[in-house]
């Protein structure tokens, strides 16, 4: 899986990217740890409501769901091993997951922005 870093309203985040349907249906499944400012960055190709869940996940996440425009909307906790689905409130372009409790403990709130550039991709900006 391609890696890069990420700026989430000021703070620096190396994240692996999830960019195919069988990416994002893997997520962070099966993984036992993730380091500190470590995550995973769900890119999709087209803006819509997404829907997470933790099936079969044993690291509890934080979920950030970005917009277009790369800013967050919504952020939700997800528990390890639990089905319950965690939807975006509207449409987004990408989903962020990092480790339960990083946005509160890196103030980061909706409306914080996400910076990144992937050369050769269609989302570089």
């Amino acid at each position: 899986m391609e890696k890069t870093s990420i700026t989430v309203d000021g703070h620096t985040i190396q994240v692996e990217l999830a960019k195919t349907p069988a990416e994002h249906m893997r997520g962070l499944m099966d993984r036992r740890e993730l380091g500190q400012s470590h995550g995973m960055l769900f890119i999709y190709p087209v803006s819509y409501r997404v829907s997470m869940w933790m099936k079969n996940t044993y690291l509890p996440l934080s979920v950030a769901f970005i917009n277009d425009s790369r800013q967050i909307v919504h952020i939700a906790d997800m528990h390890p091993q639990t089905t319950k689905i965690h939807r975006s409130p509207a449409a987004v372009r990408y989903a962020l997951e990092v480790n339960l409790g990083w946005f509160e403990t890196n103030n980061v709130k909706p409306g914080a922005l996400m910076r990144f550039g992937i050369t050769g991709d269609s989302i570089s900006r």
